[in-house]
């Protein structure tokens, strides 16, 4: 185990401009269900932006887990700015944290599950209780149904207890499902929060498939971990070499490892920085905050980190040609949000979308105390870690909606705890974001809210940004990915060529051509849309041919269909 000690930092702040807002307010749900009207959220996740009965209609999933009876729930559009309950499963034993949640198809026999953890509360009574249960759809276009159905009543798909021992306190968080080692079948790639063996990451696999007593196997885990919590494991590739990352973020002084995957069932820790911010007392952390793109198209990556404390400070890890070489002057802080006066400022979820369509990303993130939800858009030229290369937008504030501010003498105390992109839901053209109030405050005011959807303003939808001429061609991974059901695919030509793409299946059969005509120098996007495909792996292929009808380039990108 390969281990790297930070103990410098360049610091970047930001101008505090914003910019114009072009969120609007689409929905809230105002009573929970099962719980009393007013009654306290304690609605701890969401997860969006998928169709899973493939109706046209997308649907968001969302838990809450502190109460003596917790749920989880799936919300569908029914029409524009409308949702409706179309599915639901009591957790059948009491938690003690948060649950966690992804949809995918785990068993790889191409329809979809949802998946749920719980930190269940072990007891005499219930020694080794299940922590995870999955739920997969019936295959029916247009009914939402998930599990095992008898009638109306239906019971679990699937559940596992880890192959955890009798009386382990056990608490999984962070869910993603994705074939991080590219055997051709899909992984669960689990983050611990914290339990009797520490913090933990662990890989699992599906042998034979759920509808005839598929098998759980732990393909790698790392228990033991120390420090503070561990609310954040997430994937991506930051040197861009084809192996996939395993990225752990633990709430202990700015604590970060990275796991490579270098073949089917190997993991190597390549790094582990420990309190990097033990001098200074910051102690930062990040609650499924941690995400890798290329915001500027250069063909590397960047590691994007929103801290869990009061400074609102995101870091990024760039220009990475190899995990196992970062040091202290690859972390950078590049942008500061101000704060809310009268409010403990930290910063939530991280996810990485385009929402107005423009080509640019976005950095999507829940300020929780504030009760804000931040948009903070790359230009589109620039270096990234530059602070002046982003803009910021405060897409929602839960004060300004409900007329209360932070120090009135009667006032709310929103978090803001987690949020999540949603593509179009309500199919009416625009892009929604989805996000919880962990403590809304429906004693206080009507106006408050659960659960929330914001809908972005669809811009220009900018298809090429020609900053500079690359050196080479090159065609870039995509982003989102995994994504649902569109994504954003980035190459760069060192000079006009003749252009295809074309997007084939795991199986090698053509699906789609995206592209095939005369391209000019310089960098390009397109999107990508697979709303009409089932989930799993594909691969885009991008192909240049020079003025002779010659081919002299060829590239192909694997890119992921979750639904």
């Amino acid at each position: 185990m390969k281990k790297i000690l930070l103990t410098a930092v360049v610091f970047v702040f930001t101008s505090s401009i914003y910019a114009q807002n072009p969120w609007n307010f689409s929905w809230k749900m105002d009573q929970q269900p099962f719980t009393p009207p007013a009654a306290g959220s304690e609605m701890g996740i969401v997860k969006a932006g998928f169709d899973t009965d493939e109706d046209g209609w997308g649907e968001f999933v969302c838990a809450y887990t502190d109460k003596d009876s917790n749920y989880v729930l799936m919300y569908e559009a029914t029409a524009d700015n409308s949702f409706e309950l179309v599915w639901y499963w009591r957790y059948p034993v009491p938690a003690n944290t948060f649950a966690g949640i992804v949809v995918g198809d785990m068993d790889n026999n191409g329809v979809v599950e949802i998946i749920t953890t719980m930190p269940s509360v072990v007891s005499s009574e219930n020694p080794n209780p299940s922590r995870l249960w999955v739920f997969e759809w019936n295959g029916v276009q247009g009914e939402n149904k998930y599990g095992v159905y008898n009638g109306d009543e239906f019971t679990p798909t699937s559940e596992w207890n880890f192959n955890l021992e009798d009386n382990i306190d056990f608490r999984p968080y962070s869910l993603t499902v994705e074939d991080i080692d590219l055997d051709g079948t899909n992984e669960l790639i689990v983050g611990v929060r914290q339990g009797d063996r520490g913090r933990e990451v662990l890989v699992a696999d599906v042998i034979g498939e759920f509808s005839s007593l598929g098998a759980w196997n732990v393909e790698y885990d790392l228990p033991a971990l120390s420090g503070g919590a561990l609310y954040n494991v997430t994937t991506g590739d930051l040197d861009n070499d084809g192996n996939r990352e395993i990225l752990v973020a633990i709430w202990n002084l700015f604590s970060l490892m990275i796991i490579e995957c270098t073949g089917p069932n190997t993991y190597e820790v390549q790094v582990e920085h420990n309190a990097l911010f033990s001098a200074s007392g910051i102690d930062h952390g990040a609650l499924d905050a941690v995400r890798v793109a290329d915001a500027n198209g250069d063909g590397i990556n960047e590691l994007y980190y929103a801290s869990m404390e009061s400074e609102n400070m995101l870091f990024m890890i760039t220009n990475i040609n190899d995990v196992s070489t970062i040091d202290t002057t690859d972390i950078v802080k590049f942008f500061s949000i101000p704060g809310k006066e009268g409010t403990d400022n930290r910063l939530r979820t991280l996810y990485i979308d385009d929402p107005d369509g423009d080509g640019n990303i976005d950095l999507m993130i829940g300020g929780e105390r504030s009760g804000q939800v931040y948009d903070l858009e790359y230009k589109g030229a620039g270096d990234p870690s530059d602070s002046t290369s982003w803009e910021l937008t405060i897409a929602f504030d839960l004060f300004d909606y409900t007329g209360f501010a932070p120090l009135d003498s009667v006032t709310i105390g929103p978090r803001v705890f987690y949020g999540h992109p949603a593509g179009d839901m309500d199919q009416d053209g625009l892009n929604e974001y989805v996000f919880v109030n962990y403590s809304a405050d429906l004693d206080v005011t009507d106006k408050d809210g659960y659960v929330w959807v914001i809908e972005a303003d669809e811009e220009t939808g900018v298809a090429a940004h020609d900053v500079e001429i690359p050196q080479s061609s090159k065609l870039l991974q995509n982003y989102p990915n995994p994504f649902n059901p569109e994504t954003t695919i980035e190459f760069a030509l060192d000079q006009q060529k003749h252009v295809t793409i074309k997007v084939y299946n795991s199986l090698g059969q053509f699906v789609s051509t995206l592209l095939d005509n005369e391209i000019t120098a310089g960098s390009h996007k397109i999107k990508f849309d697979a709303a009409d495909l089932p989930t799993g792996n594909y691969f885009v292929q991008l192909v240049t041919k020079n003025k002779r009808g010659m081919t002299d380039f060829m590239q192909t990108r694997k890119i992921t269909l979750l639904k």
